[in-house]
């Protein structure tokens, strides 16, 4: 009252992890502008019209993405200017995150993100820009599917060992929409839990309706991801260099059996090479994706060809070798845990031997298991140990590990890598 003709500015402050109280705000303002504050000592307390600040909190509002088309191309015929306005309710954390500094406007320097490499690699869009502490950001993951990112960040309190630290803009100025997920350090527990991803600002992928599958490329071959349904996308981007590598080992002799085959991907990278497939999982969801994938990348012999299986792996592997089936490449990528067909609870950890033991028989001679895990709690000579024995217990006696690989440049690490991976060679 009485000073609706004086000027308005906006700053942001930044507070470390801990307590933040109103004198800290002020102070911040005061050494931002120079000048004093309301609650000052500087300030005359006596004249209300002193030259002095009044500080207040105001709601936030996002107004920073550029808007463009799906292909991350600007749309210049738009009426709205090309930006995209949003307001939502968000944690503290995520409302870091969307800070873009003063104006909210993003300025060249602040992207945080991969600025070379796979950002200028016209034949993938789709990788990992932020991966936790490693990058140095703990508790957030972000990925990016095209011109989307998909962002993730463990919840906990700071005094419990959870990592709570704000992320700054990663907005290039080729982002449509950001999806976000509040995550979990046990992955375990998500499932009972039904989370989905919420679209925290932008434009939905599918904003008039369909299917909501975006494609992406990785490596020049098309795939299908979902952004706002669950947990997985339908790709596991951190297994980039085992499809590429996968490619490179097929052609039309090939046959291919993928166990947990969950969406496809590596049938998809084997196909293109050539290869027959076959794609076993517990869950027809998955499976129906497959087929619309390799038609995407030009694959429309399917009968003969190519099949899916919707069935208990460890069933199905007995039941293969028993029709005497064989393959060239075998390939076991399992959850860390989960419940069968019967509801039998299975883990990686307790039972890798039992699973490579079913899987071994039907690997032609000369032929290829490959053998993999992101069960971040089993070390990777356990779970080497673990495959030996199952090959050992399947007659493999003379088995080889041939190959194995390290996670991609953008999933680096702090202390072992999650992601395990082997390639045995069956004599």
């Amino acid at each position: 009252r009485g000073r609706d003709a004086d000027p308005v500015s906006t700053v942001s402050a930044t507070f470390t992890d801990g307590v933040s109280t109103c004198s800290l705000a002020a102070s911040a303002c005061q050494d931002r502008f120079g000048d004093s504050v309301r609650g000052d000592p500087r300030a005359d307390p006596l004249d209300r019209r002193a030259s002095r600040r009044l500080v207040h909190c105001a709601s936030m509002t996002v107004a920073s993405l550029v808007d463009v088309d799906v292909d991350g191309t600007n749309d210049d015929d738009d009426d709205d200017g090309g930006t995209i306005e949003a307001e939502c309710d968000v944690t503290d954390d995520v409302a870091n995150y969307l800070r873009r500094g003063d104006d909210a406007v993003f300025r060249d320097g602040s992207f945080l993100g991969r600025r070379a490499g796979l950002a200028t690699n016209g034949m993938t869009d789709a990788y990992r820009e932020v991966n936790g502490a490693a990058d140095g950001h703990p508790g957030w993951v972000v990925d990016r599917y095209g011109a989307w990112l998909f962002v993730q960040q463990e919840e906990g309190d700071i005094r419990d060992g959870g990592v709570r630290g704000p992320l700054p803009s990663l907005h290039d100025g080729r982002t449509a929409g950001v999806y976000h997920l509040p995550t979990r350090a046990d992955r375990s527990t998500m499932g009972s839990e039904r989370l989905k991803p919420v679209l925290l600002e932008g434009r939905a992928v599918s904003p008039g309706g369909g299917d909501g599958m975006l494609p992406v490329r990785e490596n020049g071959i098309t795939y299908h991801v979902e952004l706002g349904e669950s947990l997985s996308t339908g790709i596991f981007l951190d297994q980039r260099l085992q499809r590429a590598w996968l490619a490179g080992r097929c052609d039309a002799d090939t046959r291919v059996l993928n166990c947990f085959a969950h969406a496809g991907a590596f049938s998809i990278a084997a196909a293109t090479a050539g290869a027959q497939t076959v794609s076993l999982d517990l869950d027809r969801k998955w499976l129906d994706r497959i087929r619309p994938q390799m038609e995407a990348n030009g694959i429309e012999e399917w009968d003969g060809r190519h099949d899916c299986i919707y069935g208990d792996c460890f069933d199905w592997l007995a039941r293969l070798a028993k029709r005497g089936e064989q393959f060239d490449i075998v390939i076991l990528d399992p959850p860390s845990t989960s419940v069968g067909k019967k509801k039998k609870r299975w883990s990686v950890k307790n039972d890798a031997a039992e699973l490579v033991a079913l899987a071994a028989p039907l690997v032609k001679r000369d032929g290829l298991l490959f053998t993999t895990t992101n069960s971040a709690g089993l070390r990777a000579e356990r779970f080497a140990r673990m495959c030996k024995k199952g090959l050992d217990d399947a007659g493999f006696a003379d088995a080889r590990l041939e190959r194995v690989s390290p996670m991609p440049s953008d999933f680096s690490s702090v202390g072992p890598q999650p992601v395990k991976n082997f390639v045995w060679r069956i004599p």
